[in-house]
């Protein structure tokens, strides 16, 4: 998100919408109760705008009482000034893939559904803010929004998400649960998931379980890969007697796929897998079928995630369901009265996760 400017095509007063811009900056915590400004010359070279129309537009917020000036010293937010809300709330929702392919993945559309429940009736603007993972802190510094919901913090992105909440952003993540954050967050039980898809297999008896994981970045797949882990070890399991495979991607690529069918060839094959994804498993069962394996009897398979087509499956898919939607609508629910109250939320919320056992698995047959 490049540095805001004033727009000589709008017909809006160039010195209102230089006001429009600091009004907002304050809102969103850029400049700061009992802090100093940028002087004028500074912010018209930035807004690009004369210096007579940035007096205007600063005279016009300090007779509005967002601003006051010291002869000597310059122009400063008020101590303790709390701004009034905006007539129509300003949120970017934060992705970190192209937003065309957010809109269409169920993961990501599922969360966007629930944002939408949550501002049904509001006066509030979402705008997919499509950033690197690698520069959140340059695009996402500049105060020109009222609020960011952040969708997931990549693992080397902690410190930086933390450095713009302690800016002053008002920022909700969600789905992630980083011990390390700072700001607020909502989340869905991946440790818990992962415990529930692990003790049905168990329960039905498969003792060499296989691992498909991907995103190896996110916290998610690293809850669900740990918690993989601790479940193999707790019924006494050695790891090296369980095959883990980790993509960089939400699929299997063409060397992750050969990597299943070796594993599926072996004389001591897995006789299940649990999949830390939707399309993940999707890849498994038609690499199954492709080695002439049958779904569930020669193999059982659970995915993560379940979308309507995960039941249409043949046979239908035995799944961690996560409450997408409701962690759309609870995380921008929170954000909003954050900005209409100014008070942060009390605390984070991770919300339970279920499993949905359906014909993708059944006991081994040896």
């Amino acid at each position: 998100m490049s540095i805001q400017t004033v727009d000589r095509n709008n017909p809006l007063p160039r010195y209102v919408q230089a006001k429009l811009i600091i009004q907002q900056r304050i809102r969103a915590g850029k400049y700061r109760p009992g802090e100093r400004i940028p002087g004028e010359r500074e912010l018209a070279e930035e807004l690009r705008v004369s210096q007579m129309t940035m007096n205007k537009a600063i005279m016009s917020l300090v007779r509005e009482g967002w601003l006051y000036r010291e002869h000597g010293k310059g122009t400063f937010v008020p101590q303790g000034f709390c701004p009034p809300p905006p007539e129509i709330l300003q949120i970017g929702v934060v992705v970190h893939i192209p937003a065309d392919r957010a809109l269409e993945d169920f993961y990501l559309g599922s969360l966007f559904r629930g944002m939408q429940r949550a501002i049904a009736n509001v006066p509030v603007s979402l705008s997919i803010i499509e950033v690197p993972a690698d520069a959140i802190e340059q695009k996402l510094s500049d105060g020109m929004l009222d609020g960011l919901l952040m969708l997931d913090v990549l693992a080397g992105n902690i410190e930086k998400a933390n450095r713009l909440f302690r800016s002053g952003i008002k920022m909700v993540v969600l789905g992630a649960s980083w011990s390390g954050l700072e700001m607020p967050y909502v989340d869905s039980d991946n440790v818990g998931g992962t415990r529930l898809a692990m003790e049905h297999l168990f329960s039905l008896g498969h003792r060499r379980i296989g691992g498909v994981f991907a995103l190896p970045n996110t916290c998610n797949t690293q809850d669900r890969l740990r918690t993989f882990r601790e479940m193999l070890n707790a019924y006494g399991i050695d790891e090296s007697d369980a095959p883990i495979l980790m993509e960089e991607t939400m699929a299997l690529s063409e060397a992750g796929r050969e990597k299943v069918r070796q594993i599926l060839r072996s004389p001591a094959r897995p006789t299940a897998f649990f999949c830390g994804g939707y399309y993940l498993a999707l890849d498994v069962m038609r690499i199954a079928s492709e080695e002439g394996l049958q779904v569930p009897a020669d193999l059982s398979v659970v995915g993560f995630d379940d979308p309507v087509s995960a039941s249409l499956l043949t046979p239908p898919l035995t799944t961690v369901r996560q409450p997408l939607d409701e962690m759309g609508q609870l995380a921008t629910q929170m954000l909003l009265h954050w900005l209409r109250n100014t008070e942060p939320p009390r605390q984070s919320v991770v919300l339970p996760t279920q499993i949905k056992v359906r014909g993708s698995t059944a006991p081994p047959a040896v």
